[in-house]
C-alpha cells in the first residue's frame, strides 16, 4: 500500500529550478509547511470575506443574525454559520488542488464505494451516539424527558408532528454541513499536505489538538470535553488512514452530533439546540454525567470512542488508495 506520506504518483508536481530558495522549495515541490500555512491564510481570507458579506446583506435586508437565543442555538443560524464554513474550506481547498494540479476530491474525498461509506457512518454515528447516552442513562447520570410543547394541547395533532420532522430535518441539515466542513477542514488538505512532511500519524496527532482546542470557546466546553474531541478526531483520521477516505467520518460526525444535539437533547459541546426532541437533565458527578459539556464531557465518552476505534479496526478493510 502507498503511506500517506508520499505525494499522489499522477500528476507530479512540478520541480522547483536550481536558483529556487531551498527555504520554501524541496524534492517534491513546493514545502508541506508552506503549503499548509498558504492554506489557512486563504481560508482565513474567505471567512472573513464571506462573513462581512453576509453581515452586509443581513444589514440590507434589515434581517437580525443572532447567535444563541436564550442559551439555545437556532436551526437557521447554525445553517448560516456551517454554510460560511464549508464554504471557506472549499475555496481555500480549491485553490490549491489548481496550484498542485490535483482534483479537488483527491484530498479525502475520492476512493471506492463512497456511498456505502457514508451510509455506514451515518449508521455507526447515530448508533454510538445512543450507546453513550443509553450507558449514561442506565447508570443514572444522565434523565431524558420529551421537551415541553409551547401548545400542550396541539401536542399530538398535525402542527406538532409538523415541528418535529420540521426541526429534525432542520438540524440534519446543519449536522451534514459540520461533517463535511470540520472533516474538509481538518483532515482534508491540512491532514493530506502535513502527512508529506511530518508522516501520517504526527500530522493527525497534532491536526488532532487543534481540533480539540477549537472547541474551548463553547460555552460550558470542560478540559475532558477538548480531549473527547481530540479523541474523536483521532478516529476520523483512523478511518482515513484504513479506507483512504474521509467519507465514513463525514456520515459519523454529522449523526454523532444529530442524536447528541437533537435526537436526544443533550447539550454539544456546552451548546443547547433550540427545538430539541427531548430535555436532558444530568445527574451526579460531572465526570461521569458530562455536566453542562454534554455526554462528550463524560469519562464514558472516552470508552465509547474507543470501541468505535476497535470497531473501524474490525470491520473497515485497508484498502490501497493514494491518500
Amino acid at each position: 500500500m502507498e503511506d500517506l506520506e508520499t505525494p499522489s504518483p499522477a500528476p507530479k508536481p512540478s520541480m522547483p529550478s536550481p536558483r529556487s530558495p531551498v527555504i520554501f522549495f524541496g524534492p517534491n515541490g513546493f514545502r508541506a509547511g508552506w503549503s499548509a500555512l498558504l492554506f489557512v491564510s486563504l481560508f482565513l481570507i474567505a471567512m472573513f470575506s464571506l462573513s462581512a458579506a453576509m453581515g452586509l446583506l443581513a444589514k440590507h435586508l434589515h434581517l437580525h443574525l443572532s447567535g444563541l437565543r436564550g442559551g439555545e442555538l437556532s436551526p437557521s443560524t447554525g445553517l448560516l454559520s456551517e454554510a460560511i464554513l464549508l464554504a471557506a474550506t472549499l475555496l481555500a481547498t480549491l485553490v490549491m488542488a489548481r496550484m498542485e494540479h490535483r482534483p479537488m476530491l483527491a484530498y479525502g474525498l475520492s476512493g471506492t464505494g463512497r456511498l456505502r461509506h457514508f451510509v455506514v457512518g451515518l449508521l455507526t454515528g447515530f448508533g454510538f451516539m445512543s450507546l453513550l447516552i443509553g450507558i449514561l442513562v442506565a447508570t443514572h447520570h444522565l434523565r431524558l424527558e420529551a421537551t415541553p410543547s409551547d401548545a400542550p394541547t396541539l401536542a399530538h395533532s398535525m402542527l406538532a408532528r409538523t415541528t418535529f420532522w420540521r426541526y429534525a430535518a432542520l438540524w440534519g441539515c446543519v449536522c451534514l454541513l459540520v461533517g463535511f466542513a470540520e472533516e474538509l477542514l481538518l483532515r482534508g488538505y491540512l491532514l493530506f499536505t502535513l502527512a508529506r512532511g511530518l508522516r501520517f500519524w504526527p500530522a493527525a496527532i497534532l491536526l488532532a489538538v487543534l481540533f480539540g482546542a477549537l472547541h474551548k470557546s463553547n460555552p460550558g466546553e470542560s478540559p475532558f470535553g477538548l480531549v473527547a474531541a481530540a479523541g474523536a478526531a483521532l478516529l476520523f483520521s483512523l478511518s482515513l488512514r484504513r479506507i483512504g477516505s474521509l467519507w465514513w467520518a463525514i456520515g459519523f460526525h454529522a449523526t454523532w452530533d444529530w442524536a447528541e444535539s437533537y435526537f436526544y437533547g443533550t447539550p454539544d459541546s456546552g451548546i443547547l439546540s433550540q427545538g430539541r426532541r427531548m430535555t436532558a437533565h444530568p445527574i451526579g458527578s460531572v465526570w461521569w454525567s458530562g455536566g453542562a459539556t454534554g455526554p462528550e464531557g463524560s469519562l464514558w465518552c472516552l470508552l465509547v470512542l474507543a470501541l468505535a476505534a476497535l470497531w473501524v479496526l474490525g470491520t473497515q478493510r485497508k484498502v490501497s488508495t493514494d491518500f
